[in-house]
């Protein structure tokens, strides 16, 4: 089952509306010259995927990954020549703390529409939590991926469901995408879920 309130899924979705796909044929050599620092050539690798070689030998240990400055760093022991090997996955468009960063900022626009649920980020930024205790359910997981998608690239957003369907116009604006996509929301949810007393100026 999945842990919908985790960034792990909310970025899983988000990644998939913007058709942000992970290819999996990251590879980089290099010939160990005296420094045990070696920058991967794709930007947004995902970390869980790096594999490390040296000289054909797979390294279980002996080494780690910086994802802000996107350097491996081997730590085990290193002779002049020695051939370093690194495979991975990695995404196009947009790495992991990024959209962490546009999830947390989607959270501004429930407060605006007067979403009685406020959401926040766990401390260690791996979970989406409410103030009030109560878990986001999986249609709000899903929402907050819809809104964060907007955010991101308003341009590019299709989302054709039974239930529920947001696509970009030419001439909509991102507030304009957000407030059909809040509205659809309420619809969806099946239940009036915003007040009126809490809604806030979005015009």
């Amino acid at each position: 089952m999945a842990n919908w309130t985790s960034i792990a899924t909310i970025e899983r979705l988000v990644r998939a509306l913007l058709k942000d796909r992970l290819s999996t044929l990251g590879r980089d050599s290099y010939i160990f010259q005296g420094s045990a620092n070696f920058t991967l050539t794709e930007d947004f690798p995902s970390s869980t995927t790096i594999k490390v070689y040296k000289n054909g030998t797979l390294l279980s240990t002996g080494w780690s990954y910086n994802s802000s400055t996107n350097i491996v760093t081997i730590s085990a022991i290193l002779a002049t020549n020695d051939i370093i090997l690194i495979t991975y996955s990695y995404y196009d468009k947009y790495s992991s703390s990024e959209i962490a960063d546009y999830i947390e900022s989607s959270f501004c626009y429930f407060v605006q529409y007067g979403y009685k649920k406020l959401f926040k980020l766990s401390d260690d930024r791996t979970e989406i939590l409410t103030l009030d205790g109560i878990n986001p359910s999986a249609k709000e997981c899903y929402e907050i991926a819809i809104i964060t998608s907007i955010i991101i690239d308003p341009q590019n957003i299709e989302i054709k469901t039974k239930d529920f369907t947001v696509t970009a116009m030419e001439k909509e604006s991102k507030s304009d995408l957000i407030g059909k996509a809040m509205m659809q929301f309420t619809t969806w949810y099946g239940e009036l879920t915003f007040d009126e007393d809490l809604r806030q100026d979005v015009n």
